[in-house]
């Protein structure tokens, strides 16, 4: 049986650097990857595109916008046509509203979708920084969803311990949506951009958003290391201007002339080129649910060196080789990694292997499946209106 799915993508800004990496970056690669993906699952997806007025200046205006749109967009496309809603975003149209909406309407369709980040994770400082005081508004959307998708265990297991903390009967419920099915990275647009062009140094790429939560000054540390001591360039992907350590940065170009380089917001192509290209990536994270940019660098066959927390152990297999606990491990191990190149390269062979299992022919089947159990589930409620 072929299920009817309407599809939420979330926002995205393909020209302009945002503050939610997913804008830039997954919330294009992995719903893209979704998308093609679920008919081969059987799973008909229509995806809603919410008009934006041209008259609205401004990327948060134009953001809002999309969100109401998705709304609106419930009023103008049939829903009862459908067996399940999938909100990719569950911060942008949010459950609970579209719960009411069918409510309203006494339309029955399932309601499912991702949750990439919580308030009831601690280590989530952007949602306390720009959305304070929404944790009871987030769990809310949480238990308005049949099923909620989530990117790793170590997320799910974050979101259950925080929330019995508070109420375990609600961690109860929300034990009941839970599901975790990882993140696809888009290996058509990846393996569209391969190359096997090299850059004449050996490069460390950080390929994060400049947030306080990467840490990137704790990368620049590591980045003046090994550019004092190795010829070899560092790429950052995303914008430094505005941010906390964009002096920094600028000060390390005079310094390096020529090796330490800012990408600025690329377009996916050419940093899909520029991971193939690259040699080493770096995180140096205190907030992560899951790591879209390092499984793309694992893919890409780069050397990643990783915290040995949150759900970087997961995500490469527990490889020890490229985990480190603390700042001087870190320093170490990229010292060594620029010296020995074949075992880099042995290392980046390993990881190369452990990204496959985040290809979507690997996790699509599972948001199939986790549809298919919301519709299942949901099926007696469908009333008439």
């Amino acid at each position: 049986m072929t299920l009817r799915l309407l599809f939420f993508p979330g926002f995205v800004s393909q020209s302009q650097d945002y503050k939610a990496s997913d804008a830039v970056g997954y919330g294009i690669t992995a719903v893209d990857a979704i998308v093609a993906e679920l008919p081969r699952h059987g799973v008909q997806v229509r995806r809603v595109q919410p008009e934006m007025p041209p008259e609205l200046v401004g990327i948060e205006r134009r953001r809002l916008a999309w969100i109401l749109g998705g709304y609106q967009a419930l009023l103008r496309i049939p829903p009862e046509e459908y067996d399940a809603v999938f909100i990719f975003h569950a911060l942008q149209q949010f459950p609970q509203e579209v719960r009411r909406i069918f409510g309203d309407l006494g339309i029955g369709a399932a309601i499912t979708g991702y949750t990439h980040g919580s308030h009831w994770d601690p280590t989530d400082a952007f949602r306390f920084i720009h959305y304070p005081g929404m944790e009871v508004t987030d769990l809310a959307n949480f238990l308005a969803m049949d099923r909620v998708c989530v990117t790793s265990e170590y997320f799910r297991e974050v979101l259950l311990h925080n929330v019995a903390q508070w109420q375990p009967e609600a961690a109860r419920r929300l034990e009941e949506r839970l599901r975790v099915v990882g993140l696809p990275i888009d290996t058509a647009a990846i393996n569209a951009a391969r190359t096997d062009e090299r850059f004449q140094r050996p490069t460390i790429v950080f390929n994060h958003s400049m947030v306080p939560t990467k840490e990137p000054g704790l990368f620049l540390d590591a980045a003046e290391r090994a550019l004092s001591t190795h010829d070899c360039q560092v790429v950052i992907t995303r914008d430094v201007g505005g941010t906390a350590v964009e002096e920094r940065v600028k000060a390390l170009q005079q310094r390096f002339p020529g090796r330490m380089n800012v990408g600025g917001t690329l377009s996916l192509d050419a940093y899909f080129r520029l991971l193939w290209q690259a040699d080493i990536q770096v995180s140096t994270a205190r907030h992560e649910t899951f790591g879209v940019s390092t499984v793309e660098a694992m893919y890409t066959e780069n050397c990643c060196l990783l915290p040995d927390r949150f759900s970087y152990p997961e995500i490469t297999d527990n490889c020890r080789d490229a985990l480190y606990d603390t700042p001087q491990e870190l320093f170490a191990r990229l010292d060594h990694y620029l010296r020995d190149a074949e075992d880099r390269r042995r290392v980046a062979r390993e990881l190369r292997q452990r990204a496959l299992r985040y290809t979507p022919g690997q996790v699509v089947p599972r948001i199939a499946a986790v549809i298919a159990e919301a519709v299942e589930a949901t099926r007696p409620r469908f009333v008439s209106p």
